[in-house]
């Protein structure tokens, strides 16, 4: 079992009212756009869905039901699996997943994505990690997640529930845990929890998702200046 130490967070970067931080002893990460490069094309997809180009397309979904609901979710999976076949891995996600081993920190994964498409990404980061284990030892001696959430965890994001469900398992509290995503049920979900949220940016979110983010980034690697100094 991976061996939680408690790391401070740095007071800076903050782009609203945050969540009060104690300690980081975890941190739980969305998978697509934040652990991959974005792939999806929200707007094909809002279109296929027949919904507004400024709408969110998770929340729609879930307030849908019936036929309309099955209906959805299969388009969404289709373009999920579509991405998840043009897979590239975002930079910086080895340094910063060795650096959280390093530190003996909680490493989960919360993703609205099926659990065979995650799957796929765990077993490629996995032939990474052994192609690199010169440079990342720990890789070989625990799993890069202690827990995976899927969308097939319901209720999902943006819900908090399967955030506090992460933080229930590793007996933590959610304030000392961390959310990096880069959509904005990503941050609605953690800080829904209590917990302190980062959002990578990009290109394709620089508008309405930073609202409920305590921390911007433009790069995973900018996440390890804000988690320092941890006692050993």
């Amino acid at each position: 079992m991976d061996r939680k130490v408690a790391t401070p967070l740095r007071e800076k970067n903050r782009s609203c009212s945050p969540n009060s931080i104690r300690q980081v002893r975890g941190v739980v990460f969305d998978m697509d756009g934040t652990l991959t490069l974005p792939t999806l094309d929200f707007a094909e997809m809002k279109r296929q869905l027949k919904l507004p180009p400024s709408s969110d397309i998770w929340v729609s979904v879930q307030a849908m039901s019936g036929e309309d609901k099955e209906k959805s979710m299969v388009i969404i999976e289709e373009m999920l699996d579509e991405a998840n076949r043009r897979l590239r891995l975002q930079p910086g996600v080895l340094d910063v997943l060795h650096f959280l081993a390093q530190r003996g920190l909680g490493k989960a994964l919360l993703t609205w994505n099926s659990e065979k498409n995650v799957r796929v990404f765990v077993e490629h980061v996995k032939q990474l990690c052994a192609s690199t284990a010169e440079k990342y030892p720990l890789f070989a001696q625990q799993p890069l997640f202690s827990q995976v959430i899927t969308g097939e965890f319901q209720p999902c994001k943006p819900d908090p529930a399967p955030f506090l469900h992460v933080c229930e398992v590793w007996s933590m509290d959610p304030r000392d845990v961390v959310m990096v995503g880069d959509d904005r049920v990503d941050m609605m979900c953690g800080r829904g929890a209590g917990a302190v949220t980062v959002l990578l940016a990009n290109e394709h979110n620089a508008v309405g998702h930073a609202e409920h983010a305590d921390h911007i980034i433009t790069s995973l690697h900018d996440l390890i200046p804000l988690l320092f100094e941890t006692t050993v």
